[in-house]
């Protein structure tokens, strides 16, 4: 006489794990985490930058660029991107321009002011 036993703990594994799924409505969701990438930026900072500054007085008030382009030496990018665990992406972008080592402008027309994480709002 064979012996069912493994296949009878197979099916009876097939039927807990179809049991599980079947009433997975019920079941929390998982923890998603916030992702934050690049430069934040806020709008005190970004408006202490004036046109005609030099690069070493730039990078103490907003920091290192998140891009620098070896094709575009005076190009540089800062870009931050947040997305909650849930909810939507947020990106804001930043690019100033310069002349040798001397700003000559700044696009800010990407920019969006970074928001405070919802535990710490009051």
């Amino acid at each position: 006489m064979p012996n069912w036993t493994p296949f009878k703990n197979f099916f009876v594994f097939l039927f807990t794990l179809w049991l599980i799924s079947s009433c997975s409505s019920w079941l929390p969701d998982a923890h998603r985490q916030d992702v934050t990438q690049g430069n934040e930026i806020k709008r005190e900072a970004l408006d202490k930058i004036l046109i005609g500054m030099k690069k070493a007085e730039i990078t103490p008030i907003i920091g290192n660029p998140t891009l620098k382009d070896p094709f575009h030496a005076n190009r540089w990018d800062y870009i931050y991107r947040h997305v909650p665990g849930r909810g939507e992406a947020v990106q804001s972008r930043v690019t100033l321009f310069f002349e040798g080592d001397e700003l000559i402008r700044i696009d800010d027309s990407e920019y969006k002011e970074p928001e405070p994480p919802a535990d710490k709002e009051e």
